[in-house]
């Protein structure tokens, strides 16, 4: 998970994410193990112990529970893909459910959502079963990857400029679907979520800096990647998992970005202005 990346690897990640601007934001992520554990729980920084558990708790635990094997299953929204159910017990001593969706044929991987009631799911509430509602950002946070499409986003372009830190009328979220015949993909959103055309200027900002900062991309792993072996010009770099997944994640962002400006130019005619 990035909140327990090499520091190299944090502030990297850090940087594309403009420092702020972009989810997920710092104190989902980078603080998250001082902020719930240390200061939280009187735990301690230095204990490697501690670290571990947190850290296998934060991306193992279903809703506070821990249960082996299901925990094993890989995440996936795709309807294609995604062959079981989970239901979760209301009370201690009540019976926790994994059961599949559909046929699994022997040695078929099993599926499961780590956020089948999001708010780009089709459920109806009254059917979920599970309070994970995370967004794409939110699962990269608590469990290191991105998610395959559908995805869900939401942004805050003026997150750190708005007098009112509890007004949530500068957020705008939407869906994101790759449509299997053309693998384009398509932003959809709810009417009341659509962003105005100050939104839509920042997210083209947002994409800009993004191109930019991929411009400097082989520059950056000659300087900030860990090279094969244990010597001392390792220090202070990141290890290669994270910086692949850095730029999985700054291509994921920019696909995201690049389709909801798409979609407003599309809806709401703001061409000329972008």
């Amino acid at each position: 998970m990035p909140g327990e990346w090499t520091e190299a690897g944090q502030e990297l990640l850090a940087k594309l994410l403009g420092n702020g601007d972009l989810p997920p934001y710092e104190d989902s992520w980078r603080t998250d193990f001082h902020d719930k554990w240390v200061e939280g729980c009187s735990g301690h920084d230095d204990d490697d112990m501690e670290r571990a558990a947190y850290w296998l708790s934060a991306s193992r635990d279903e809703d506070t529970l821990m249960v082996p094997i299901y925990d094993m299953a890989n995440h996936s929204n795709d309807p294609e893909k995604l062959n079981t159910l989970s239901y979760k017990p209301d009370k201690a001593g009540d019976t926790f459910r994994f059961i599949a969706s559909k046929k699994i044929m022997p040695g078929e991987q099993i599926f499961n959502s780590y956020n089948r009631c999001a708010s780009c799911s089709d459920v109806p509430e009254k059917d979920c079963e599970t309070f994970s509602h995370y967004h794409t950002p939110d699962l990269f946070v608590h469990f290191g990857f991105v998610e395959d499409y559908p995805q869900s986003w939401q942004f805050e372009p003026d997150n750190l400029n708005s007098e009112d830190s509890s007004d949530d009328e500068t957020e705008f979220e939407f869906c994101l679907h790759r449509d299997n015949e053309t693998d384009e993909l398509d932003a959809h959103w709810d009417e009341d979520e659509m962003p105005d055309g100050a939104d839509a200027q920042w997210l083209k900002a947002q994409l800009k800096r993004l191109q930019e900062f991929h411009s400097d991309h082989e520059q950056l792993e000659k300087e900030m990647v860990q090279d094969d072996g244990d010597g001392e010009g390792n220090s202070g770099k990141m290890t290669r998992w994270e910086w692949d997944n850095i730029w999985k994640y700054n291509q994921a962002l920019s696909h995201a970005i690049n389709a909801a400006i798409q979609s407003v130019v599309t809806e709401i005619g703001y061409g000329d202005e972008l």
